[in-house]
């Protein structure tokens, strides 16, 4: 028996047979090319074949997952039918009178080259994937090797492969195929996205898995830890009883946490705190209403601009914040201006690569150095708070000279729209995330000047631990449950509440069942987390006494490391059970 550790990419249990799966050879021997001319037709050949596949897996993919996730191969599409990238390969097969195969791997390998540079950042880890599926993918054309796909496993299959494309994902039968294991790629990655869509478990980073794994093994994988996942191979009959034991308890969570679907969530002593979603897209609107969700915490506006080919002008960002509030007519919608730096490359908007990005021109800094693309924003977003509840905040800010410059390109643009006549909620709510150290300890004047705090979690963590939380060399270092995270949460939630301004998380902590009421043991007001966090959030709040979980919050500010945290919350949720 041999047991391997990851990070859960989609939560779940399975047991299954392991199925290896391994992408075509793709090995080619560089030859000299018969002529320039047909070289460059055989690029332009496979090209539009590569465009024909990727058409056709949008629609596969629209049809079973939606417009959202149909847009990774449209993105890629673009990628093929980019006529700078196909020129550039052309223009190497004609000056160096190489094959279109060498050609085009040199030209991708560049642009692979310039995202690995870029690769801290979740957008640019996936942008250099679809670089690298869609080289591959014209590459198998070139070469004419047919394609391999996950459409035809055996039932009861376990993949285990090095990595997986978004298109190899696409396609699979999830009927036959119960969980995906990779040796490579991360918890926010396309493969992570479409499985935990799919609804089937998976586990990345799982070192070591194609050296220690064979064809026919029986493997279980546990990945119903949030953080931690683990494969078993060929368990033995004491280890397959535990996993029996814990897919039960699992199942059982799965469906009794489904009972809470749109309830409130109120304690038993009847202490109330809010519950919305993190959203990206107007594509996400429906399905996070369907989850039972009122409100949006966290509306990511960059999504607007990543994901079109020119820059959003006011009227396109308008009608999406406009159809955001309108959806949540009976709640709230808080919109993040654009977040967004030097390792997030949009169209339009050329930015300057930089050494270290995320202590870089990025957030509100990036916004007040562009004042009418920030201006443009904040138009569209006061001109859609005529339709309903929707309220603004700003991400990045480290201290009150920003916040108060950008409060008064505010108040000129209330007073620009007030000269034309056009209605917006001169009331809206404004406030800003609480990302970096200095916000916290300049909690007091911050809360003077808005009306909200939102904790950004993920980055304040990073930021206050100095671990990057993309970086596999130092991710022990990053602790979400580290007693410094947890007093900076108190400190801001008091600073806030002696200036009556309300405090939200929408980091991936406030979507933890377990630390759900040690949070609000704290006085935070809302809890901002995905949609398929809602269900057992709610049911760990209202299955809790208020008092209790401040006697929780009180024992987590007065632990001394992130272990004895982390046991503290998990043996008050388990408690539950």
């Amino acid at each position: 028996m041999i047991v391997y550790r990851g990070a859960t990419a989609s939560p779940g249990i399975a047991s299954g047979t392991a199925a290896r799966y391994e992408q075509p050879d793709l090995q080619f021997v560089p030859a000299d090319p018969v002529s320039v001319e047909a070289e460059v037709q055989r690029l332009k050949n496979a090209a539009s074949s590569a465009v024909n596949e990727l058409t056709a897996l949008q629609e596969a993919v629209r049809g079973r997952l939606g417009d959202d996730f149909a847009h990774i191969f449209r993105s890629q599409q673009t990628i093929a039918e980019d006529d700078a990238i196909l020129a550039e390969v052309i223009e190497v097969i004609s000056e160096t009178s190489v094959s279109a195969e060498t050609a085009l791997t040199r030209v991708f390998d560049a642009y692979a080259s310039m995202f690995n540079e870029l690769a801290d950042d979740d957008y640019n880890k996936s942008r250099g994937a679809d670089i690298h599926d869609v080289y591959r993918r014209i590459l198998r054309c070139l070469l004419g090797v047919p394609e391999i796909s996950l459409s035809s496993m055996e039932p009861g299959s376990i993949v285990i492969a090095e990595d997986l494309l978004p298109s190899d994902t696409a396609t699979m039968d999830t009927e036959h195929i119960l969980a995906l294991v990779t040796e490579r790629g991360g918890p926010t990655s396309h493969v992570a996205i479409l499985s935990r869509n799919l609804g089937i478990p998976a586990a990345v980073a799982v070192q070591g898995v194609l050296d220690g794994v064979q064809n026919g093994d029986d493997l279980v994988l546990d990945a119903t830890d949030p953080g931690h996942a683990f494969l078993v191979v060929n368990p033995d009959d004491a280890k397959q009883s535990e996993l029996l034991q814990r897919a039960e308890t699992y199942r059982f969570r799965q469906e009794r946490s489904a009972a809470y679907v749109g309830r409130q969530p109120v304690t038993v002593d009847g202490h109330e705190i809010e519950f919305s979603v993190n959203i990206g897209s107007t594509a996400e609107l429906g399905p996070a209403r369907e989850a039972g969700a009122r409100s949006v915490g966290l509306y990511r506006s960059e999504f607007l601009f990543l994901n079109a080919s020119r820059l959003p002008d006011e009227e396109e960002q308008f009608e999406a914040y406009r159809a955001a509030v309108k959806r949540f007519s009976d709640g709230y919608v808080v919109v993040r201006t654009l977040d967004i730096g030097g390792d997030k490359q949009i169209a339009g908007l050329p930015l300057p690569a930089e050494d270290n990005p995320f202590l870089g021109n990025r957030g509100l800094r990036l916004c007040l150095s562009r004042p009418d693309l920030f201006r443009t924003q904040i138009r569209a977003v006061l001109r859609a708070s005529a339709f309903g509840d929707l309220r603004l905040m700003f991400p990045m800010v480290a201290g009150l000279n920003e916040l108060d410059e950008a409060m008064q390109i505010i108040s000129e643009e209330r007073e620009s729209l007030d000269s034309l006549g056009t209605a917006y909620n001169p009331t809206m709510q404004i406030g800003v995330m609480i990302e970096v150290p200095s916000a916290v300890l300049l909690a007091d004047e911050l809360a003077k000047r808005v009306d909200f705090f939102s904790i950004g979690t993920n980055d304040l963590t990073q930021y206050l631990l100095a671990a990057d939380r993309l970086n596999e060399r130092v991710a022990r270092y990053y602790r979400k449950f580290d007693p410094a995270v947890f007093r900076a949460i108190l400190q801001v939630v008091q600073a806030a509440h002696r200036h009556e301004c309300w405090v939200g998380i929408c980091g991936e902590l406030g979507g933890d069942p377990r630390a759900v009421p040690a949070l609000m043991g704290l006085g935070v007001d809302e809890l901002s987390m995905s949609k398929g966090a809602l269900a057992e959030a709610t049911y760990a709040i209202c299955t809790s006494d208020y008092g209790a979980a401040q006697g929780l919050a009180d024992r987590v500010i007065r632990a001394e490391t992130d272990a004895e945290i982390e046991g503290f919350l998990t043996d008050y949720y388990q408690g539950k059970e």
